[in-house]
């Protein structure tokens, strides 16, 4: 089921499930010691992308309860991201609307413009998911739970992407897909249909990512 963070994300909450996604993955555990943790935020440059993006909903979602505070938070996240944008050639736009665990597996050349995307999304290097522009189309994706979507592909206009879905490297997305849907080619057709990604989604998140514990101050 596809995971509506509303308009300005739930936070805190999302943000801990993705990290305790990316210490299962990466450290072998959701909860790894301090000093592990210290390493992983220090040298994983995926999850700063991450971070960055989960930092500029938060700070949208302060503006509307504290402006000022707000409008200083989003200018953190303003240089941050150019950082990003220059550095590791990162953009995930804070009007993107992503459920939690999300996974950045290489971050190099990832685009992300205003779209509506699920849980347990895993992003490849060179990826591209926004607004068509063409012919005056401004519609944005929707993209379900667990989708993988690899190198090189386009997802763009107002389609939707059903939850499962796995985009193939170089895809060229611009029509519906149905979930569980193997897809690829340019322009991306499906392939297979019933596909179980589930290998390579590698980690699920539970449900309610609201109550999920703090992975960065909770105990072992």
């Amino acid at each position: 089921m596809l995971v509506r963070p509303g308009p300005a994300g739930r936070g805190g909450g999302d943000f801990a499930v993705d990290l305790a996604k990316m210490y299962t993955i990466n450290l072998g555990r959701p909860r790894p010691s301090l000093p592990a943790r210290i390493r992983f935020w220090l040298t994983d440059y995926e999850l700063h992308c991450v971070a960055c993006y989960r930092f500029g909903r938060w700070a949208a979602r302060l503006r509307e309860s504290r402006p000022l505070l707000g409008v200083a938070a989003l200018g953190i996240f303003w240089f941050w991201n150019r950082h990003n944008m220059r550095i590791h050639h990162a953009d995930i736009g804070r009007r993107a609307e992503i459920g939690p665990g999300l996974l950045v597996m290489h971050r190099s050349g990832i685009i992300i413009g205003p779209a509506l995307i699920g849980s347990n999304c895993v992003l490849h290097h060179n990826v591209t998911i926004g607004q068509r522009i063409a012919a005056g189309d401004h519609g944005v994706p929707t993209i379900g739970d667990d989708a993988w979507i690899g190198p090189g592909a386009v997802i763009s206009g107002a389609i939707t992407v059903g939850d499962g879905c796995t985009i193939s490297a170089g895809t060229v997305l611009s029509k519906d897909v149905p979930p569980r849907s193997l897809v690829g080619g340019n322009p991306g057709r499906v392939i297979a249909r019933d596909y179980d990604n589930g290998n390579m989604i590698n980690f699920v998140v539970p449900g309610k990512a609201a109550e999920a514990p703090s992975p960065i101050l909770g105990d072992e």
